[in-house]
């Protein structure tokens, strides 16, 4: 299937995150890159991000993963319909982020 950039897509069931194999069915976001080799880039959306919450973006920056990003197999993501704005994935994305600065400036108890 054929995926143009901007295009919003959802994982399809049964999908696993490929680094914490887990089940991120239903997950969406929007294409930035699609490669020769059939992998496609995802910026992920407001929902999805909200949906993941602190606790993985956390994870995830631990491992030195990109949280608000993933690549994976043209065949494991399906067209869907836009959900939210870019503008609505930066204030999110801004709110984690702030979130998590704000936890490593706190004092340990």
């Amino acid at each position: 299937m054929k995926f143009k950039i901007g295009e919003s897509v959802a994982v399809k069931s049964g999908v696993n995150d490929p680094d914490f194999e887990f089940d991120i069915s239903g997950w969406q976001g929007r294409v930035q890159e699609v490669d020769n080799t059939g992998t496609v880039f995802i910026r992920w959306d407001s929902l999805t991000l909200n949906q993941m919450g602190l606790d993985l973006a956390i994870r995830c920056e631990e491992e030195n993963f990109d949280w608000e990003v993933m690549t994976l197999s043209v065949h494991e993501v399906e067209k869907a319909s836009i959900r939210d704005t870019k503008a609505d994935v930066d204030r999110v994305a801004s709110l984690l982020k702030a979130k998590m600065i704000e936890m490593e400036n706190q004092p340990n108890n």
